[in-house]
């Protein structure tokens, strides 16, 4: 969990300083940031450097984030740390005037911006907004949805010329029956109707972007469906269709591998012992706390997404500012005692990429259209 591997920067060097380009692959799509300027090219080499010094107040600026545009869900699936299902937080849309000034503050150093943690992005009335300013700062912004919030022409129009980037669609079946036992409450044809608004849009738009990720959640229960999804996701020509192993937090109860971890063992996100089916221990390496800085909804600048209950937050964005939480003092005590996520927190303790098999939650790519 390096913030970028060195062999793959190594290469890029010369198109980074002397062409402003750099790419790189996240959840296994490939991305191109352009118009790198020196400035922001300095700061990724400095933030570079936290990765192996590992210092309690951070190197340079942040070169990922991750902000959580809503904390609630229209839907119910049963593994997600909404505050829809927790209850651990109060229910918050992020301000606008909030996302400004955290991006005023770091977004002239990001390359990249994770627009998601638990909640539906969509729910936020102001979130193509927020999507044009990134933009504006020259960020590449990954997004994803449930797909339930009807998108009507001119919201599909608002999404188009915001300029995001890349934009998964959460579509974990083929069949209404299927997809609604994890993703409760949800309908597939409102899902499909929204992918081709979005289509129409784009081709009337002659836009490439967002290109579309439907993605698929393999578990128990629908990895029957899985071809049969595929094709979906050919007949409706979206750009890629992932397959990601289920995130099964411990938080939301006893016993889920066996409910929720598949048969077909190449879409496991686990090993396990034969007799007891526990999670067979991985060598595990955690770089979240340096690797990219996170904003809740509340405007909290938390370690990570898994600290859902904001039991260890750096501080809030309008009392600190976002780089003054990043390296308040709580920050680097956090940093000081997390033993590269060997610790008790309980968002260490029971977190699930910890033992993980493989380094990437999404473990497979289709490309269904040709850029």
């Amino acid at each position: 969990m390096q913030i970028f591997h060195l062999a793959q920067v190594a290469p890029q060097i010369p198109d980074l300083l002397f062409k402003g380009r750099f790419g790189f692959d996240f959840e296994m799509l490939p991305y191109a940031a352009e118009g790198i300027s020196p400035k922001k090219s300095f700061n990724f080499f400095k933030a570079g450097l936290n990765q192996y010094l590992l210092p309690q107040s951070p190197l340079g600026k942040p070169v990922i984030a991750q902000v959580e545009p809503a904390n609630f869900c229209n839907l119910e699936c049963p593994l997600c740390l909404t505050t829809s299902i927790t209850n651990s937080r109060p229910r918050a849309l992020l301000p606008f005037q909030t996302f400004i000034n955290f991006m005023d503050e770091v977004g002239d150093h990001l390359l990249l911006l994770i627009f998601w943690t638990w909640g539906e992005p969509f729910l936020n009335p102001d979130f193509f907004r927020m999507v044009a300013y990134a933009k504006s700062k020259g960020v590449v912004v990954h997004t994803s949805t449930n797909g339930n919030v009807p998108l009507t022409r001119e919201k599909a129009e608002e999404l188009v010329e915001s300029g995001l980037d890349s934009l998964v669609v959460a579509v974990d079946g083929a069949t209404q029956e299927t997809y609604a036992k994890y993703r409760r409450g949800g309908r597939l044809e409102t899902v499909i109707e929204n992918i081709k608004t979005i289509q129409h849009v784009r081709k009337l738009k002659k836009s490439l972007v967002p290109r579309i990720n439907m993605r698929f959640v393999v578990m128990q229960h629908n990895e029957a469906e899985m071809e049969a999804t595929r094709n979906l996701a050919r007949g409706l020509g979206v750009d890629y269709f992932t397959l990601k192993t289920v995130d099964m937090p411990i938080a939301r109860g006893k016993d889920l591998d066996r409910t929720f971890a598949p048969d077909n063992l190449d879409y496991r996100r686990y090993a396990y012992d034969q007799k007891t089916f526990q999670r067979q221990p991985k060598p595990f390496t955690c770089m979240r706390p340096w690797k990219r800085i996170t904003m809740d909804a509340l405007g909290e600048i938390i370690p990570c997404e898994y600290d859902y209950k904001n039991d260890h937050s750096f501080g809030n964005e309008a009392e600190l500012g976002a780089l003054g939480a990043w390296k308040s003092a709580a920050a680097c005590q956090f940093r000081k005692q997390f033993n590269l996520g060997h610790n008790n927190t309980y968002l260490c303790r029971n977190c699930t990429y910890k033992n993980s098999v493989a380094d990437d939650c999404t473990v497979e790519r289709f490309v269904i259209k040709q850029a």
